[in-house]
């Protein structure tokens, strides 16, 4: 097994963290740009290992806003005091994935992602969980 660093990253009043374990550096971590009107409105850049391991984390779970919408299938978790959208989770036969907004990761200013548009809208509930039980980093539920 490779070396697993870790990225971190938070909304901006930091009530909100994220911690990404991945054998991947910042630069190598896939950059993806969904069109639906909630990433866009964002400015989301997704990021996720499958080889990884994702864990957010809340300091007081009343400012945690779990948004749902479309199929309902994963919460996107917002931060109700300064608005800033940090990732989604979503449980899928058992199992928790994740991914970060990768626009929220620590230290990525020297960064120049180029993201790749992705869009979903043919997918119905099945096919959304199978594709992001694939390519969503294995996660935890967030406690509370």
């Amino acid at each position: 097994m490779s070396q697993q660093d870790e990225h971190r990253g938070a909304c901006h009043c930091g009530q909100l963290r994220w911690t990404l374990r991945s054998a991947l550096a910042p630069a190598e971590l896939p950059v993806r740009a969904c069109q639906c009107g909630f990433c866009t409105r964002h400015g989301a850049l997704s990021t996720s290992d499958p080889a990884g391991r994702l864990r957010f984390e809340v300091d007081d779970p009343a400012l945690l806003l779990r948004y749902r919408f479309a199929t309902g299938s994963a919460d996107f978790l917002v931060c109700r005091r300064c608005g800033v959208y940090v990732g989604a989770l979503m449980q899928a036969d058992g199992a928790w994935f994740a991914i970060a907004n990768l626009n929220t990761l620590e230290g990525r200013e020297p960064l120049q992602p180029v993201p790749q548009p992705m869009v979903y809208d043919g997918e119905d509930e099945a096919a959304r969980r199978s594709r992001r039980s694939a390519r969503w980093t294995p996660s935890e539920p967030l406690p509370g």
